[in-house]
């Protein structure tokens, strides 16, 4: 079990494990187990953990294919929350969902995008334009 140091919760956070996990706090926490994250009194999201990426811990590993089509499919957008009129940018999660849809999951029935994993597919995104570049590069310099 992974728990994220004292110092860095409020001193009103109660907790405890005998099989499950049980929470108090008068403000936003978060408790993380094996990589996995839960909200304690607000929606902080997935940043206090790091996630297991080991290649030992992976099976039928493959390249991404088309991340930069497929990234072109997404739209950055700026939006203001219902709950609370803030205004927040970021992306639509049913949109996300029609290209990675292992990037989106379900809570409460409100879908929520894991998106630090849009990483690898920024990475691979990147390399693929760089090549596009080197070749371009490469025809102008044989003119």
């Amino acid at each position: 079990m992974r728990i994220l140091p004292l110092s860095l919760l409020a001193t009103t956070l109660l907790f405890s494990l005998y099989g499950t996990v049980h929470a108090q706090s008068s403000t936003s926490q978060q408790i993380c187990h094996n990589g996995q994250c839960w909200d304690i009194g607000g929606d902080i999201g997935d940043e206090c953990c790091p996630f297991f990426s080991d290649e030992r811990l992976k099976s039928n590993v493959q390249r991404l294919e088309n991340p930069t089509e497929n990234l072109l499919k997404l739209h950055g957008v700026t939006f203001n929350w219902k709950q609370n009129d803030q205004a927040d940018v970021g992306l639509i999660a049913q949109d996300v969902q029609k290209v990675y849809p292992q990037l989106v999951r379900t809570d409460r029935g409100h879908l929520q995008v894991d998106y630090q994993k849009l990483v690898a597919p920024l990475i691979e995104s990147v390399r693929e334009l760089n090549a596009r570049v080197v070749t371009l590069e490469t025809a102008l310099a044989d003119k």
